[in-house]
Formats: structure tokens, sequence, C-alpha cells
């Protein structure tokens, strides 16, 4: 492309040569180096707050993320032992009234010795995390559909109109407090399991 000057000459521009940025074009680089500085900065420390406990306490702890993976195995062991038929009504009502210590009524920090289950302390072979040195505290709940005794749930599958109904029941584990690094997990399940 050629240009004129203002003594009227013609002068060659290059248009693949340019003499820098623009005030505007200055402006908007800055502003998205600072934008992804912003978001990678908060997802970082996001993530930290999950990875990584910051309660100096728990010394058997290893973080939200992974303590909760170590909790859905625990409370599912022990929500497949509780559903067995060969646990009776009664059981599950006795463990719901244990009261330990300053715990509420159903909780413990050891269940598998409180609550007579014959289940490894250790959810996971090979790793030496427990619930209670975490920081967690197990609860056994029942919900508003009520347990029908053993024998009018066997009555009703033999074709008999009874109103029987399995049980539905909440294993929670609370942790010591709430926080971003600690937070309730539940499981919910049904039993006896033939009849759920």
């Amino acid at each position: 492309m050629i240009f004129k000057n203002s003594q009227n000459s013609y002068i060659p521009k290059d248009l693949n040569h340019q003499s820098g940025m623009s005030l505007v074009e200055v402006v908007i680089s800055i502003t998205l180096l600072s934008f992804f500085f912003i978001s990678y900065s908060g997802f970082v420390e996001l993530s930290s707050r999950f990875n990584n406990k910051e309660i100096d306490d728990l010394n058997n702890s290893n973080g939200l993320l992974v303590d909760h993976h170590y909790l859905f195995i625990t409370l599912e062991k022990y929500s497949e032992f509780l559903s067995q038929p060969g646990i009776t009504l009664t059981d599950i009502n006795n463990i719901k009234q244990i009261q330990s210590g300053e715990l509420p009524p159903g909780c413990s920090l050891s269940p598998q010795i409180e609550w007579q289950l014959p289940i490894n302390q250790k959810p996971v072979a090979g790793i030496n995390w427990q619930p209670s040195n975490a920081g967690y505290v197990i609860c056994l709940k029942s919900t508003s559909i009520i347990e029908s005794s053993l024998t009018d749930l066997i009555s009703k599958s033999k074709g008999n109109s009874l109103s029987a109904q399995p049980g539905l029941y909440f294993l929670i584990a609370l942790p010591n407090e709430v926080s971003i690094n600690a937070l309730p997990v539940r499981k919910l399940f049904c039993r006896p399991q033939p009849f759920c």
C-alpha cells in the first residue's frame, strides 16, 4: 500500500511492520492477564481447603475429599451389616438408644465396639484411618418409615393382607465441628434387606 506524506510524495508502507500496541490493546491485555491470575489463585486456594485439613488436633485426617471417601466406605460396611435380617429390630432399637458419654443417643466414636458389630475398625485394609481419629462420630437414626416386625414382613410376603413394611434408617458421620474442612456424611439404607 502507498501513502502520501505532507509533501505529496508517495511513500510505500509495509503492512506487516507494526510499530507496537495501541493503548486499548494494552489495557485489554492487562485486564485479561489479571483476570487469569485472579481465577488461578482462587482455584488454588479453594482446592487447598478440600485437600488439606487445617485443624492440627486431628492427627489422622487426610483432608475433606479423602475423609469423605473413607467415610462412605465405612458407612457402606455398617449399612450392609445392619440391613441383614439376622440383626433384629430389637438390636437396631438398642443401638439407637445407646448413650456414649456426651454424644447424642445412637452415636458412637467406635461403633464396632459399642454396638458390638463384627466389622473391622479400619475401613480400608492397609490404611491407618478411622472415623474417630479424623474427628467424626457415627450415628444411627431412624426415619418416619417405621420397620414392622419380621413375623409381619414374612406373613405379608406369603400373601396375607398386612400393612407391614421394611424400615428406612440413616447412618450419619458427624464431625466434631462443621466447617469447610469437615462436613457431615449420611447414608440411607433399608432393612431387613430381603424385604426392601
